[in-house]
């Protein structure tokens, strides 16, 4: 059975999932004519040498049962084109993983989201026709430290988030 999901603006995001990424309203780090710096907007060590992924998503129906984490590295996943929604789950075993442990986020053009290591999450569903990702973590992490679980499967449940009405 499907658990319904209202999307949270990303300031509620849980500090033990991660870090929220967006425009910074504090006064730049360094500053002059030609540019304007923040620096550690966000921030994480990264095991090993990091690696930057590209991908673009299609829009898609809002609700899924398959789930994704990393347990050996941060994973920064920032928004550069379209809007859309992160399912989001506390960074527990997949058993363990409940509805009431998950949620979903809206995500907009210019924003991210810094997962700390083993928070699960779906691919993201784009609000706009597309949306274009970069993710960034330890190079080869898709190929050597993807848990993929169905949560329909292993706990019972499946999600669907509501689309939100405000722009």
């Amino acid at each position: 059975m499907d658990t319904t999901y209202v999307c949270e603006d990303l300031a509620m995001l849980p500090t033990a999932w991660g870090q929220v990424i967006r425009r910074p309203t504090a006064p730049a780090t360094f500053h002059n004519e030609q540019l304007s710096y923040w620096d550690a907007v966000a921030a994480a060590a990264f095991p090993e040498e990091t690696g930057i992924g590209w991908f673009e998503l299609r829009r898609r129906p809002l609700r899924g049962t398959e789930v994704e984490r990393h347990l050996r590295t941060p994973e920064a996943l920032l928004c550069f084109e379209g809007d859309a929604i992160c399912v989001l789950g506390d960074p527990v075993e997949p058993s363990a993983l409940t509805p009431e442990r998950v949620r979903a986020f809206r995500v907009r053009q210019g924003e991210g989201i810094l997962f700390r290591p083993g928070t699960w999450h779906a691919v993201p569903f784009p609000l706009t026709e597309r949306a274009v990702f970069w993710v960034v973590f330890r190079k080869r992490t898709a190929e050597e430290d993807l848990e993929v679980v169905d949560v329909a499967r292993v706990a019972g449940f499946g999600f669907e988030v509501c689309a939100p009405t405000v722009a």
